[in-house]
């Protein structure tokens, strides 16, 4: 079947037309638009492999008149390919780190997805602003877009200007839009789902002109598995790293096919339905995982996921306490296996009081926290003289939260001093470093350090050109000069970090970085100066009519009163999580923030299925 495309897209930015394998282009007028026609042959979900295809079109396209944009772009997706194709996946570190985790850590792939868009996007604007042409997309067969590809679509859509950018997705029968997942280990209504989910959310972040009447659910039988060769942890690290869920179910499946009956498959399918939110099926994937189990410090291994998703996701201790009341008889001390394991119950435990405290206060809290502080250095103690990838992972996040423990009782200096002391060897004096430890200065009063780590943190990030972290950097410092009313400097980091949240289109955050600076701008007498700079930052962008409108309200709306209602504490970590660019869900309770900050969140216990 065929489909005119050309009047669709003149109206609309984006069109998904369904029941369609592809489509005619010929009557687009090549004058004012460069048209990228590409249907999705590849059935393996490899990661970033549409992107890669599409970008060799591009660069056919363009390369004669913006040969310079073009080697931009290059460099900024080998750094992306290279930061996992570089990961020796065959390393115990690697993996060891990756399967310990039923939260993703999305954030530097993110980095890395928001650099490459914003070259491809340096690109089509230069093009458009000397040629007047747009990038026309065309996308056949787009329910087999591997997931890390759609994130880097996602994001030039979400950076470019309508009038830059025009795209159809065409779907070979309905949009995937599966919902329930009935079996746990049904790896083909896995990987529907999670196909379900991530096109929920690009409709919602498109919002689409939606033609074509296919009812015909999406069909994902006919799949082309394509593996590291390092076996199936390797894959599977490789697919949670990148959160290309779908070649993670892939590679299961061919475990399970072939009747290979092992913990590790089980585990591995219970961590990615974790990372898709199907917190039950992830429960039920790990139950299966501990009775196939061949040792006992794998099972307590299992065990010990099973607390951390009973904590993290269902908010029930009660069941966490017995996981890992179950996982301490399956460990001694008689051997370094052994006691690794043991020391992450030992963690785990700790984890869960800590949680709990957050019930508690007085002496009762203090005493609690006293047994955690004790239980995690005993941790430490136990793995002290053990070598290896594994031990040294766990000191350090051992260390971790001990500082992070610290913080939470109030006491900044001594959580200052055991990050320092921890990590400043490890990862050295790095802007993330940096900003953390600015913060804790800050709240432990020591103001001119804090301040002095924060501005060294964002010479960092901005030098490195991680515009994601430099806004979150920007806000902090807004916040900080604002609350020890150093009203000038505030309303100066304000205002560039919404010049900051205005590249990214972070529009969220923008409102807020103008209430900040309008706010610090009074108290100086100079808002009606910053008023009109915000106002020429938005006059040749595109912006959200809520953003517009704030600017327009009365002065009296900017009080001090308003700023402590709208504007949140800064985090004193940098945020691990970019919805925005990856597209996945979050947790409903940002469990740092909540013990932190004593979020008045509701912390509602959930019983898994």
């Amino acid at each position: 079947m065929y489909f005119d495309v050309a009047n669709y897209t003149y109206k609309n930015p984006v069109t998904w037309i369904t029941g369609v394998n592809t489509f005619e282009n010929g009557s687009f007028k090549t004058e004012d638009s460069i048209v990228i026609n590409h249907k999705v042959e590849d059935r393996s979900f490899l990661p970033y492999f549409t992107i890669s295809e599409i970008l060799d079109k591009i660069y056919y396209e363009y390369q004669d008149r913006h040969p310079f944009k073009i080697e931009e772009v290059k460099v900024a997706f080998n750094n992306l390919m290279n930061a996992w194709k570089s990961m020796d996946m065959a390393s115990d570190s690697i993996i060891f780190s990756i399967i310990r985790r039923i939260s993703r850590e999305s954030s530097a792939t993110a980095k890395l997805i928001d650099h490459l868009a914003e070259k491809i996007v340096d690109l089509v604007r230069e093009d458009y602003f000397l040629n007047k042409r747009r990038l026309v997309l065309l996308i056949g067969c787009s329910e087999w877009i591997d997931r890390p590809s759609i994130r880097v679509i996602n994001r030039v859509f979400k950076l470019l200007p309508f009038s830059h950018l025009r795209m159809v997705w065409t779907f070979s029968d309905n949009v995937p839009n599966l919902k329930v997942l009935e079996n746990s280990f049904s790896m083909n209504d896995s990987l529907k789902v999670a196909r379900g989910r991530i096109f929920t959310r690009l409709y919602s972040e498109q919002n689409p002109l939606l033609l074509g009447e296919s009812e015909r659910e999406a069909n994902f039988d006919h799949t082309n598995f394509k593996g590291s060769g390092h076996g199936l942890m390797a894959d599977a690290a490789i697919s949670l790293v990148t959160q290309n869920y779908e070649n993670a179910y892939l590679a299961c499946e061919i475990m399970l096919n072939k009747n290979k009956i092992s913990e590790e498959t089980y585990r591995i399918v219970g961590l990615v339905h974790a990372n898709l939110t199907l917190y039950d099926k992830a429960y039920e994937a790990f139950k299966t995982a501990s009775e196939v189990a061949d040792t006992n410090p794998k099972r307590a291994h299992i065990e010990c996921l099973s607390a951390l998703l009973a904590i993290k996701r269902f908010y029930n201790l009660e069941i966490a306490k017995e996981h890992y009341k179950v996982a301490l008889k399956y460990v001694d001390e008689s051997d370094a296996e052994n006691r690794l394991e043991k020391g992450w119950i030992l963690n785990g435990l700790s984890f869960m009081e800590t949680v709990l405290s957050s019930k508690l206060q007085g002496d009762e809290k203090e005493v609690l926290l006293e047994g955690v502080l004790k239980r995690e250095l005993k941790a430490l103690q136990l793995i002290k003289n053990d070598k290896g990838s594994g031990p040294l992972y766990l000191r350090y996040n051992l260390i971790s939260n001990i500082s992070f423990l610290l913080e939470i009782r109030g006491d900044y200096l001594n959580s200052l001093e055991t990050w320092r002391r921890a990590f400043t060897k490890l990862i050295g004096e790095d802007h993330e470093f940096c900003y953390r430890a600015g913060m804790l200065s800050w709240k432990a009063g020591h103001i001119d350090e804090g301040i002095s780590y924060l501005n060294k943190g964002l010479k960092q990030a901005i030098l490195q050109r991680d515009r994601l972290d430099t806004e979150c950097i920007y806000y902090g410092l807004g916040y900080v000069h604002y609350i020890n009313k150093n009203y000038k400097d505030a309303a100066y980091n304000f205002l560039e970090g919404f010049r900051c949240a205005l590249n990214l289109s972070n529009w969220d955050q923008a409102k807020k970085h103008i209430i900040g600076c309008i706010v610090s701008s009074k108290n100086t007498g100079n808002d009606q100066i910053n008023i009109g700079l915000l106002t020429d930052m938005i006059s040749d962008q595109p912006c959200p009519n809520d953003v517009l409108n704030l600017l327009k309200e009365d002065r009296s709306y900017f009080s001090d009163q308003r700023f402590h209602e709208l504007l949140h504490r800064p985090k004193t970590k940098l945020s691990s999580y970019h919805p925005s660019v990856d597209l996945e869900a979050i947790p409903e309770i940002d469990m740092n923030d909540f013990l932190i900050n004593k979020s008045t969140v509701n912390f509602k216990q959930q019983i898994p299925n």
